[in-house]
C-alpha cells in the first residue's frame, strides 16, 4: 500500500535520487520501499552507517573511490544486503554502492536490521562465523606475540597449521600477468591456512604473518599485505577475505567487507578465485580432488 513519496536525503555531495515509499505488510507493520534509477547511488563512501539496504529487484556494483577513479569490487543481488557491515561494526561506509539496473530496494534502520537477523537463524549462525574468525584470528596473534616475547624477537614464528583431509587442494595462475609473477606450475596446498597476500614495499609495515603466498604489485595496489586465506573444514576448504581493501570474489560470489559474508567455499572440481576487484589481473584457480 502506497502512502507517501519523496526524496529520501542529502548527502555531502548532493542528493541521492531515489524514491521512497511505506508499504504496509501482512502483519500490519510498514516497510521503507526505495526505488532507484540506473546509475543511482545507493550510499557513498564516506557516508555514516545509517541503515541498510536489501536488494528486492535488480543488482548493486559496490565501488572503491581512489582518488578520481573508481574501482568495482563486486556486485550485490537479489535477496542481499548492502551497507550491513559498516553497521555491524559503526563505522562509516567504505566503498560506494551504485545501481546497475533499476533497483527496488527495502530499507532497515539499524535497529530493524539487528532485529531482522535474531529472526532469521541463518543469516544470524553467518554472522556468527564470521565473528568467530576474527575472533580466532585475534587469538592466534595474541599467541604470536606472547611467543615472540618468551622466546625473542630473532625467531621466525610460523602459524599453527593443521594437516587437510582426504580432499586435497592445488592452486594455479589463471591469468597471464599472475603467470608472469608465479609461474604455470600447480601450487599443492597441504597445510592450512594458507594466506595469500601482497610483497610490502620499503617502508611498509611488515605483517606479524607473512603470506604463504608472496605476491608482487605495483601502486595503485590492488592486494593487500595479507589479502585472504584457504582454511579447511570438516567438509571442505573457504576461502576467506581478511578485510581487504578491494575485497575477493569467488566463483563469481562477492566477499569481504562490503558484502553479505567474507568467506565462501569452494566446490569440488574446477573453482575461480580474483583478488583486487572485478577486472584485477589476480585470478586464480583452485582445483578441489
Amino acid at each position: 500500500m502506497l502512502v507517501a513519496f519523496g526524496p529520501f536525503r542529502v548527502g555531502a555531495d548532493g542528493p541521492y535520487r531515489a524514491a521512497t515509499r511505506m508499504v504496509t505488510t501482512a502483519d500490519g507493520g510498514q516497510n521503507m520501499q526505495r526505488h532507484f534509477n540506473q546509475g543511482d547511488l545507493l550510499f557513498r563512501q564516506g557516508d555514516a552507517s545509517d541503515f541498510v539496504l536489501r536488494v528486492d529487484s535488480g543488482s548493486v556494483e559496490i565501488l572503491r573511490e581512489v582518488g578520481n577513479s573508481a574501482i568495482v569490487l563486486g556486485c550485490v543481488f537479489v535477496g542481499q544486503f548492502v551497507g550491513a557491515k559498516g553497521v555491524i561494526e559503526a563505522r562509516p561506509r567504505n566503498a560506494t554502492a551504485r545501481a546497475i539496473t533499476e533497483v527496488e530496494a527495502e530499507q532497515f534502520s539499524v535497529l530493524e536490521f539487528f532485529q531482522h537477523v535474531s529472526a532469521d537463524p541463518t543469516m544470524a549462525a553467518e554472522l556468527m562465523l564470521s565473528t568467530s574468525m576474527r575472533l580466532r584470528e585475534i587469538e592466534d596473534k595474541l599467541a604470536n606475540d606472547l611467543a615472540r616475547a618468551a622466546i625473542g624477537e630473532n625467531c621466525e614464528l610460523l602459524p599453527i597449521q593443521s594437516t587437510a583431509g582426504p580432499l586435497r587442494l592445488e592452486l594455479a595462475a589463471d591469468s597471464i600477468a599472475l603467470r608472469e609473477r608465479i609461474g604455470a606450475q600447480l601450487i599443492k596446498v597441504d597445510e592450512f591456512p594458507f594466506l595469500v597476500g601482497r610483497r610490502p614495499w620499503p617502508g611498509e609495515e611488515v605483517p606479524t604473518l607473512i603470506p604463504n603466498l608472496l605476491l608482487d604489485d605495483r601502486k595503485p595496489f590492488r592486494i593487500s599485505r595479507q589479502h585472504f586465506v584457504i582454511a579447511s573444514v570438516h567438509d571442505g576448504f573457504i576461502v576467506r577475505d581478511l578485510d581487504s581493501s578491494l575485497g575477493t570474489s569467488v566463483n563469481g560470489e562477492s566477499i569481504g567487507p562490503h558484502f553479505r559474508t567474507d568467506f565462501a567455499k569452494l566446490e569440488p572440481g574446477r573453482n575461480r578465485i580474483v583478488a583486487g576487484g572485478s577486472d584485477s589481473e589476480f585470478v586464480f584457480t583452485a582445483l578441489v580432488s
